[in-house]
């Protein structure tokens, strides 16, 4: 028998995938709670238990995803894995940017975060720390002072988040080939 947090949790989950489906479909801004609540097949008077309107779903994602980033940054060991290895990490990072949802549910997002205060806010805790997990992982494998590591990631991370919108603005561009630049330029960014 499970017990009530771990059906919580799953329904959360649950939530937030067909949040993610909703917002990939119609647009943040046009996805209403009620749509949401109709994908995972429930009412929207039940939804509220568990989320009290889509921002708190996009927080939410937001932490699962800094969250699931900081673990990659983790169990990858930068400074000890053989170049090929790191290549092919960041050439797998640039090619999930370059997934038709994700980059669909970004661009609604960061559009959401020029009218909304509350989701510029979590936009920019959410990026502060990514940054500082950059920065603490290369600082130990680049001898350079912190400012100058940070404008590496800055540029790097300009050229990850505009991923998304190159596969809107050109669908039928070359991915994989797309995705081998971007991991050949940070490597030689980041040595």
């Amino acid at each position: 028998m499970s017990s009530p947090e771990s059906l919580t949790d799953t329904r959360r989950a649950d939530i937030l995938r067909a949040a993610l489906k909703c917002f990939a479909a119609k647009g943040f801004h046009a996805t209403t709670m009620a749509d949401i609540a109709r994908a995972c097949e429930m009412s929207a008077g039940n939804l509220y238990n568990y989320f009290a309107g889509k921002v708190d779903i996009v927080e939410e994602l937001a932490r699962h995803e800094i969250e699931r980033m900081q673990k990659n940054l983790q169990d990858f060991h930068f400074g000890s894995c053989a170049q090929e290895d790191m290549r092919t990490h960041i050439k797998q990072i640039a090619l999930s940017r370059l997934e038709s949802q994700g980059a669909k549910v970004s661009l609604e997002i960061l559009s959401e975060c020029t009218r909304s205060e509350r989701m510029a806010q979590i936009l920019h805790e959410f990026d502060s720390r990514w940054r500082d997990a950059l920065v603490a992982v290369m600082s130990q494998h680049i001898a350079e002072p912190e400012e100058s590591l940070r404008r590496r990631i800055e540029l790097n991370l300009t050229l990850m988040d505009g991923l998304g919108a190159r596969l809107v603005a050109h669908p039928e561009l070359d991915r994989e080939a797309l995705a081998d630049d971007v991991a050949s330029f940070i490597i030689g960014n980041s040595r």
